[in-house]
């Protein structure tokens, strides 16, 4: 009986393995995978797709239980000839980086070990906000509670249609979002980078890496609540808009915008000087660049930097500042007529 019973749990593995397990996984905008977590029996063969259909570069990389941001860390400064792979006993699997269009395939036999194993995009930068889990043994949780997968997927499970466009980037909110005024206006820009921008107070509040936003608070309260960030923050700028002109009274007001290829060319005053600012997306989706145009700019422009890790380029004359710490950046007449002004996300910061 015994070897019966023996028997038939061998044929009963056997069948179970005999067809591997096939998994596609594709890409979204905003540095997403389309499929957050897939599960695997211990020992399962698997063949796995990975096709990418972003406009920027991606890989897929199965990493062991709990090194992820290891991984990622590691990856920051790596060549690209490397594939962006790092020399790491934590790197179990991987495609090589795909273009546009672009697939590849990987089989592998799932880990005999029970567990949690995370696939992420290892290109500069991406694996912050993209990334899934391969569940090995272990039942998945409500995907709306499941800490192992980016903020996005847990929100867009419970609220599938938040946004009329989902996808398109730019994409551009007026609405109610918290530590800003009522003026406040939300933009989701390309590479998973978005920022909330103060019509009131005529500056940028702050910026994160990740999702877009949570509506519902604002529609559930009618009016009352206030939209929630999908992400990391990392940048937050003074209270009360940074420029001053040297020596004249502060006062701003709001002109309106324009949109420049999809993104908004914000226009207001500083005392009596027009400022046109224009934020965009770094390609690494590393953070985000500040397009400044002056032009009536007759005297210093005094700038007010929270947070460092800044970057000024003056466009006239070639000229490129580093910047670290809170600091006030003066910055002359003619060099303010044009320029920009760059924030990175630095990792563990």
């Amino acid at each position: 009986m015994l070897l019966l019973i023996i028997l038939a749990f061998a044929v009963a593995t056997a069948s179970t393995f005999a067809v591997p397990l096939k998994v596609v996984i594709g890409t979204l905008p905003g540095l997403q995978y389309d499929k957050p977590r897939f599960e695997a029996l211990p020992g399962q063969d698997v063949m796995l797709t990975f096709r990418n259909s972003d406009e920027m570069a991606h890989n897929l990389v199965i990493v062991a239980s709990g090194t992820r941001l290891e991984i990622v860390q590691a990856a920051l400064t790596m060549m690209p000839d490397s594939g962006y792979i790092p020399n790491n006993s934590a790197v179990l699997w991987h495609t090589p980086v795909l273009k546009p269009d672009e697939s590849a395939g990987l089989k592998f036999k799932a880990p005999h070990k029970k567990g949690i194993y995370p696939y992420v995009c290892t290109y500069p930068g991406h694996g912050l906000i993209m990334y899934g889990a391969m569940y090995v043994g272990i039942k998945m949780p409500v995907l709306a509670q499941d800490q192992n997968v980016p903020p996005m997927a847990r929100v867009q499970s419970v609220n599938k249609s938040l946004h009329a466009w989902p996808h398109r980037r730019p994409l551009m909110y007026r609405i109610f979002m918290p530590d800003a005024s009522p003026a406040a206006i939300a933009v989701a820009l390309p590479h998973g980078i978005s920022y909330c921008w103060d019509a009131g107070t005529c500056h940028l509040r702050y910026a994160w890496i990740g999702g877009f936003i949570d509506p519902m608070p604002v529609w559930k309260g009618n009016g009352n609540g206030l939209a929630e960030i999908i992400g990391t923050r990392f940048y937050s700028a003074p209270k009360d808009c940074p420029i001053r002109v040297d020596g004249a009274l502060y006062t701003v007001q709001f002109k309106g915008y324009r949109k420049i290829e999809g993104h908004p060319e914000f226009h207001y005053t500083v005392s009596n000087l027009d400022i046109y600012e224009r934020i965009t997306a770094l390609p690494d989706g590393m953070g985000l660049k500040r397009h400044f145009r002056m032009p009536n700019a007759k005297e210093p422009v005094l700038l007010t930097i929270k947070d460092g890790h800044a970057e000024i380029d003056y466009l006239k004359k070639a000229n490129h500042k580093k910047i670290s710490g809170n600091r006030v950046v003066k910055i002359p007449a003619n060099e303010a007529r044009e320029f920009t002004l760059i924030h990175r996300h630095i990792l563990g910061k």
